[in-house]
């Protein structure tokens, strides 16, 4: 006779407990840094049969995650994974001071937009949203600035799970809740207050105290780590006439490799921003944008060429054509293929580490496609 199996879509509505303590503290030498459990309803971990707790530092007002308002969050409350897409979003959101969004999905971004034209924050979410709007349902929606009642209208169009922001009007709040307590879809959508978010470390020289990526491995070892920092401040510290010297004669006519085309002011916009999101794109990354809009995101791929056609396909795919748009790749490019194959598609600028022992040959296909290529000279690996 058949398995009725309808009952386990509940366990994704319901909370589990563990036994987890109210205090802990994390202790390195002679450095104890007390933890408090985070007070926020949490469903559970990763799995609905995987009970998790989260802990904040005691005296912390800036690590948002671990000082959330909920606004609103559904009897069950939040999973990891939510915790995990908000704060994702929000170390992507802390790089802009234009109104921004970033839509998350599974830890990754599937849709940027930060305002280049005046748009209003309804029309950047829609854009971010419909950059891969697939991808956005089911996922978690961040932004920088207060939440009008427009852009509230737009989120409630499709099944988003979770909302952050440092604000929301009263108008917006009202049409976040309208469905609660139904069967309405959205009707558990999450609402997250936040502040503070601008003051997480982000620029080399910000200070880390107290900050660690701890991970664990198979056989319980623990390790720490110091967050991710950049260099890149502005896309001024970008390296935008990139040269290898020629170490052989007979190449290159005896010339330096050096990089022919200068980047325009907006491709430069553009790069900093493809930057800064591939900075939360889990590795091997790479990030398509144009016009603010982070219109393609391959990531995990194993080789860099995979994650660049991955990249290529989901965009095309998806009704964005890449003809003016920018890449960056978070690691050097082993060979010239994904210059020539991004060349092919119209992309005309592209931002990247160097570091690889085919640089000379990547900056070659560069001036043959006419792409700006600028150096970062540092590489933003994410695994995670």
């Amino acid at each position: 006779m058949p398995t009725d199996v309808s009952s386990f879509k509940d366990v994704y509505k319901t909370a589990i407990t563990g036994n987890f303590p109210e205090e802990a503290a994390i202790v390195l030498g002679d450095k104890k840094i007390p933890l408090k459990v985070v007070p926020t309803q949490l469903r559970y971990g990763t799995n609905p049969h995987q009970p998790f707790a989260a802990y904040a530092p005691t005296d912390s007002t800036t690590l948002s995650i671990g000082n959330l308002e909920m606004l609103k969050g559904g009897k069950a409350g939040l999973s990891l994974t939510n915790l995990q897409d908000m704060s994702q979003a929000l170390n992507i959101l802390k790089y802009f001071s234009r109104p921004a969004c970033a839509v998350m999905k599974h830890v990754n971004p599937c849709g940027f937009k930060v305002q280049t034209a005046q748009e209003p924050l309804a029309q950047i979410y829609t854009v971010a949203r419909d950059c891969d709007a697939r991808s956005a349902f089911g996922g978690v929606v961040g932004f920088n600035v207060t939440v009008d009642a427009p852009t509230a209208e737009a989120i409630m169009e499709t099944f988003i799970e979770g909302v952050i922001a440092p604000d929301f009007d009263q108008d917006a709040l009202e049409i976040l809740k309208k469905n609660e307590g139904t069967k309405k879809r959205n009707n558990a959508i999450r609402i997250a207050k936040t502040a503070n978010f601008n003051a997480i470390p982000k620029y080399v020289g910000d200070d880390v105290t107290g900050y660690y990526n701890i991970r664990n491995l198979a056989d319980g070892t623990i390790t720490f780590e110091i967050p991710y920092l950049t260099r890149i401040k502005s896309a001024a510290d970008f390296i935008t006439d990139p040269m290898i010297p020629n170490t052989d004669p007979a190449k290159n006519d005896g010339k330096d490799f050096i990089i022919q085309r200068q980047p325009t002011e907006r491709e430069l916009d553009d790069c900093l921003t493809a930057w800064y999101v591939n900075i939360n794109v889990r590795s091997n990354g790479i990030v398509f944008v144009k016009n603010g809009a982070a219109i393609a995101v391959g990531t995990g791929e194993q080789e860099r060429i995979g994650a660049v056609e991955q990249a290529i396909d989901k965009a095309l795919k998806k009704g964005h054509p890449l003809q003016g748009a920018v890449m960056s790749s978070d690691a050097f490019f082993p060979q010239r293929d994904s210059i020539d194959t991004v060349g092919a598609q119209g992309i005309t600028a592209v931002v990247w580490p160097a570091g690889s022992m085919q640089d000379a040959a990547v900056i070659q296909a560069a001036n043959e496609q006419n792409i700006a290529l600028m150096a970062t000279l540092e590489r933003c690996f994410l695994h995670i």
